[in-house]
């Protein structure tokens, strides 16, 4: 870390203003210890000088030649996040929700978005298919996708219920869906929760 009173810059991410003893940068949140190069430097300039940085054994004293350096080994050092390669989560974007019902139509829930379940199509146009079923309530359930990605799934009080996992959900508790669920509807519609 940089030994300057007026604060340095972010390695990694460019934030100014971190000063001695900060353990993590505000901007990217990457502690210090693990970053390419030294607050108070340039971005463009990595400390590659790992010796003296810390006991290897807790037992064992180190004089470091530069007061300011932090006593701390470094294992292994990021990446800048310019190289660009490395992808997180945070970086993909969610995918919709795919559903599959009997007869093998699929119907997409959209991140953000959620979709009625029931046999009456003015109150389920994206289900309108399930009509035909006289054993579910007009409104059913509903399935809501959230903005992340997450999906859930909630009885809207029907009178046959909807199960997941063989288990009956509880009248407007939303539960948590995931890949390769099963939900069942009623006696006999089956709702898969597609990868």
């Amino acid at each position: 870390m940089g030994g300057e009173s007026g604060g340095g810059r972010c390695p990694e991410c460019g934030t100014t203003g971190a000063h001695p003893g900060q353990l993590v940068c505000q901007g990217c949140y990457l502690p210090f210890a693990l970053m390419a190069a030294t607050l108070g430097s340039d971005a463009g300039t990595a400390d590659t000088d790992t010796t003296d940085m810390g006991p290897a054994n807790p037992g064992s004293k180190v004089s470091p030649s530069d007061p300011t350096r932090e006593h701390t080994r470094v294992l292994g050092r990021l990446t800048s996040s310019a190289s660009g390669s490395a992808k997180t989560r945070r970086d993909t974007p969610p995918r919709a929700v795919r559903l599959r019902f009997p007869g093998d139509q699929v119907v997409a829930v959209e991140p953000g978005r959620h979709i009625r379940l029931g046999r009456e199509p003015r109150l389920c146009p994206a289900v309108a298919f399930l009509a035909a079923h006289d054993n579910l309530s007009r409104l059913h359930a509903t399935v809501t996708v959230e903005a992340d990605g997450s999906a859930s799934i909630t009885d809207e009080g029907s009178m046959n219920g909807t199960f997941l996992h063989g288990y009956r959900l509880p009248p407007h508790e939303p539960a948590t869906l995931h890949p390769g669920d099963a939900i069942r509807l009623a006696a006999n519609v089956t709702v898969r929760v597609l990868p």
